[in-house]
């Protein structure tokens, strides 16, 4: 059980490191700095650096877990997603579409979450059977 867990919290953020990364280097590389992201507490050029910054470092952190290098940066790494994203989408200003949007928030949040809670079992060493 605790490699499923260990799996999905690896694919999980290297998916959304691999989105960040992707949609900040489209985003400078067009050179228009006007990326809207409400939930995300930054504007401008400023947004599209920290989402690129994010990119990049969830894809060291999660990297260097896989690795077995630095493990203890990968759990603080997905609290901080999580953190993100239950206050962006909940705790501010944003707004909701509809329904839809609105339920695929939810979605990925608990998946955030189940992404955190499954991230300890990186620290987790192998115990002996006997």
């Amino acid at each position: 059980m605790r490699i499923v867990l260990k799996l999905f919290s690896y694919v999980f953020h290297l998916a959304l490191a691999l989105f960040l990364f992707a949609l900040g280097c489209l985003t400078a590389l067009s050179g228009l700095n006007n990326l809207k992201l409400g939930m995300l507490p930054w504007e401008g050029a400023r947004l599209t650096y920290g989402i690129l910054g994010m990119g990049l470092a969830g894809l060291v952190f999660t990297g260097l877990a896989i690795f077995g290098h630095l493990k203890i940066l990968f759990p603080l790494w997905a609290g901080v997603i999580f953190v993100l994203m239950f206050r962006g989408f909940f705790l501010s200003p944003f707004t909701f579409q509809g329904p839809d949007e609105f339920h695929g928030a939810i979605l990925l949040t608990f998946g955030a979450l189940g992404a955190f809670l499954s991230s300890w079992t990186v620290l987790q060493t192998r115990q002996p059977v006997f």
